[in-house]
């Protein structure tokens, strides 16, 4: 099984109504995006759940320009959530799918801590691929993972 994590792109610390819900990529966030969509090769069956604000939502859809993925869930409650909500996500999966997420720091860097049992950190832009020698999404826990792929696009703007 494996499991896809995207951090939104680099963007504005402002938006234009005030909220940190609407903040918006940058141009360096975009070419990001663009970035991570080449390298990124998820299979077709791949399940997305991506935050419903607008840098995430934003990340994918650039990303996406090269997957084509059709099995995309935007949630708000993804928005800043906590690890145990993503990995209460994960667990409750009934598919043996690749999965998707596009989040936001600190729940995601927390999640990949956890199932690794090493210290991460992603920054903006950053991709990383886990993977499990399990039968369902339900046995994933703590220090079940490993590191199959990382990768941060270089972006000079």
């Amino acid at each position: 099984m494996l499991l896809h994590i995207i951090r939104h792109g680099k963007t504005n610390q402002e938006s234009p109504t005030g909220s940190d819900y609407d903040r918006m990529l940058l141009p360096k966030g975009n070419a990001q995006s663009d970035l991570l969509g080449d390298y990124v090769k998820p299979s077709g069956k791949c399940i997305v759940y991506c935050s419903s604000a607008k840098r995430t939502v934003q990340t994918f859809e650039i990303a996406n320009k090269y997957w084509g993925l059709k099995h995309v869930n935007f949630q708000e409650d993804l928005y800043l959530c906590s690890r145990d909500h993503l990995l209460k996500l994960i667990n409750n999966q009934p598919h043996h799918e690749e999965l998707m997420i596009v989040g936001h720091n600190f729940g995601i860097s927390d999640l990949v801590s956890y199932l690794t049992e090493d210290a991460v950190e992603l920054r903006t832009g950053e991709y990383i691929a886990l993977e499990f020698d399990l039968e369902n999404w339900s046995e994933v826990s703590r220090g079940t993972a490993i590191v199959r792929d990382r990768y941060r696009p270089r972006v000079d703007l």
